[in-house]
């Protein structure tokens, strides 16, 4: 016989239980949809198939590292075992009178009985369950049994679902199966950028919130200190070209990621899962803040023109500036890859390339970078992500633009002596960047835009 404390809940057709469980009865407990059924036809199979890799890389890891670990609730569906409800009322207590007359209250608490032949199955939380199950098994590898202290005696809670005498098989089971569908359809993940504001074991997202809150560049400076003048801190890469903030949180984001992985630490197993889901010791946070810091320190050195007006860096009028608002108020007017997120991303990869695996950063190192012609108005950019549109403005290309990039991307990499090129990959590149340009550039022009991005060679 099996008693749970337990509230219960109705919702549609469902009548359901929330109790509690160890993890150990857990582990014991509940099983698998293979488990309990032979049948493995598509009709019958309703549990998914289990990425062991994930249970064991991510969930088992994050069990194992993390003592904030929590889990959301299990939904477990319950055969046979006789379920009985037994209600309890809190009223009958002299403490609890001035709830008597409260509806909610007549049937929610009480406790569940089973007489001990019941199987439970996970409906939802199969990855959850498969990372308990390993912690916890004795027949698991070493590796996977650095099981912390307690863990067999913490609690998760568990939401019991069971048919009714209603129910007839094959209906049963088709609501089960319904149930399982809607559980995994309808849930929705956070978005990144709540991720980014809110998460405190991805070493990237502390980096950045960090960064907004204490780097003299990007730091609110008057109060009420809440909003970097520079940031926008909404969901999305994007920004308009009339914005005023310098980029976006996720894009921010992306370029401290790009800043940060040199090959080295790419080499000695630093990938993303590791520093996004585990918090490191603060003295290492501390290090990598400060590289942090320095990198954008220096970038701010020998890339000025990233403390210009951002609106009047992402001025799409043509050159010759007619009807740009800039222009009368005094600041410069250009369209600068500096301050588009597509090619902001591109910087940051670049200067981490010619920093190399150094931590220690000098302006000396990313001096390279201000030799490049930052403005889309002009070769390697020109027609290939700016292009026309209309007789006085310009546009971002919305067709085949990653490709476009990954194309300048190779060019900067080729001027700045990232890579070097012979005579048959100079030829190959320069056919690559010709199929992508767009609106029939003559061959005159392109021999004039080849020439100038030939002569940008060498800038360090």
């Amino acid at each position: 016989m099996n008693l749970y404390p337990a509230i219960r809940a109705t919702m549609g057709r469902w009548t359901y239980f929330i109790v509690k469980l160890t993890m150990r009865e857990v582990q014991e407990q509940v099983k698998f949809a293979h488990d309990i059924h032979q049948d493995h036809t598509l009709d019958d199979a309703i549990q998914r198939i289990i990425n062991e890799s994930r249970v064991k890389q991510e969930i088992v890891a994050y069990l194992q590292r993390q003592q904030d670990r929590f889990f959301s609730s299990l939904v477990v569906a319950a055969l046979e075992g006789n379920p009985v409800w037994y209600p309890i009322s809190i009223a009958d207590d002299p403490k609890f009178e001035i709830f008597r007359d409260d509806p909610r209250l007549a049937s929610a608490f009480g406790v569940l009985k089973f007489d001990g032949t019941q199987k439970y199955y996970a409906l939802d939380g199969q990855h959850r369950l498969s990372a308990i199950r390993t912690l916890l098994d004795p027949k698991a590898g070493d590796e996977w049994r650095n099981t912390p202290a307690g863990f067999a005696n913490e609690e998760i809670s568990v939401i019991v679902v069971m048919p009714t005498e209603a129910d007839h098989p094959s209906d049963f089971f088709k609501r089960y199966r319904r149930l399982f569908g809607n559980l995994n359809r309808y849930a929705k993940p956070t978005s990144h950028f709540t991720n980014i504001v809110m998460d405190e074991d991805d070493t990237f997202a502390i980096l950045t919130r960090r960064l907004i809150t204490e780097h003299e560049f990007f730091m609110a400076k008057e109060a009420p200190y809440r909003q970097s003048p520079r940031i926008k801190m909404r969901k999305g890469k994007n920004v308009t070209k009339q914005s005023s903030v310098f980029t976006s949180l996720e894009t921010l984001y992306a370029m401290n990621k790009h800043l940060l992985n040199s090959a080295k630490r790419l080499n000695a197993g630093w990938k993303d899962k590791t520093f996004t889901a585990f918090r490191l010791d603060d003295d290492e946070l501390d290090q990598l803040f400060e590289e942090l810091s320095n990198i954008w320190n220096n970038l701010i050195l020998v890339l000025p023109a990233l403390r210009n007006n951002p609106a009047s860096m992402r001025c799409h009028s043509r050159e010759s500036e007619k009807g740009c608002p800039h222009r009368t108020q005094g600041d410069k007017c250009d369209d600068s890859a500096l301050f588009w997120p597509v090619t902001q991303e591109l910087v940051a990869k670049l200067a981490r390339q010619l920093l190399g695996d150094s931590t220690s950063v000098s302006e000396h190192d990313l001096k390279p970078l201000a030799g490049i012609d930052w403005s889309l108005r002009r070769p390697p950019w020109r027609n290939l992500l700016l292009i026309p549109d209309g007789s006085d403005s310009w546009k971002m290309r919305n067709e085949e633009r990653p490709k476009a990039v990954v194309v300048v991307e190779r060019i900067l990499m080729w001027q700045l002596g990232i890579v070097s090129l012979d005579n048959d990959d100079i030829k190959t590149l320069r056919e690559e960047w010709e199929f992508y340009l767009l609106h029939n550039v003559s061959d005159d022009k392109k021999n004039g835009m080849w020439t100038d991005i030939e002569s940008s060679r060498s800038l360090g």
